[in-house]
C-alpha cells in the first residue's frame, strides 16, 4: 500500500494517507513529472497502459508518479524514472503547477537521455520520441494527461534556450 503526503495549497505537508484514500477523498497530494530530452531535443513520451486507474491510454511524460510520504519531489522523480524506464540520469526542476482537476501539486523535471529504455510493462503501453513540431501537429488527435498539457509550454520555453548540459 502506497502512503503519500497530504498537502495544503501552499504545498505544506499536513498529513499522510494511503494513495487510494487520498484520491477517494479528493485530498491534495504531490506528483513528480519527468520529461527526458534526447540530443535532437525530442521529448520521450509514454502512452499509459489501458489498465491504469487514471488517464488510461493517455500520453504523458517520460515518467511520473506520486511522491511517497517523507520523500522529496526529486527523490520521487528519480525513483519513477528508474522504475518506469530502467535508467538513471540527472534531473533538474523546471516548474511547478497545481492540477485542480487531479487534486495534485505537480513538480516538473527535465533530464537528458538517449536511452535505451527498459519500459515498465505494467504501466506503459508504448513510448515514442516527439519533436516539438511533431507534437504540435499530433496534439489535437492525442489524448494527453493534464500534466503533459501543462508541462509542454515549460519545455518549449526551456528548449528555446536550452543549455548543452544541465
Amino acid at each position: 500500500m502506497e502512503i503519500v503526503d497530504i498537502v495544503d495549497a501552499n504545498d505544506t505537508v499536513i498529513g499522510s494517507a494511503p494513495k487510494d484514500e487520498v484520491r477517494q477523498k479528493s485530498l491534495l497530494s504531490r506528483v513528480s513529472f519527468v520529461i527526458l530530452v534526447n540530443s535532437k531535443s525530442e521529448l520521450y513520451l509514454q502512452q499509459r497502459k489501458s489498465t491504469k486507474k487514471t488517464y488510461p491510454l493517455y500520453w504523458s511524460g517520460s515518467a511520473a508518479g506520486h511522491v511517497q510520504a517523507g520523500e522529496s519531489y526529486l527523490e520521487a522523480a528519480i525513483r519513477e524514472t528508474e522504475e518506469e524506464l530502467g535508467i538513471k540520469t540527472s534531473l533538474r526542476e523546471i516548474g511547478k503547477f497545481t492540477s485542480e482537476a487531479d487534486k495534485e501539486i505537480v513538480t516538473v523535471f527535465i533530464g537528458r537521455s538517449e536511452g535505451p529504455y527498459k519500459l515498465e510493462e505494467a504501466a506503459i503501453e508504448k513510448a515514442e520520441s516527439y519533436s516539438l513540431e511533431r507534437l504540435r501537429i499530433d496534439a489535437p488527435n492525442m489524448k494527453m494527461t493534464s500534466y503533459l498539457e501543462a508541462a509542454v509550454p515549460m519545455i518549449e520555453k526551456l528548449l528555446a534556450g536550452i543549455p548543452s548540459t544541465y
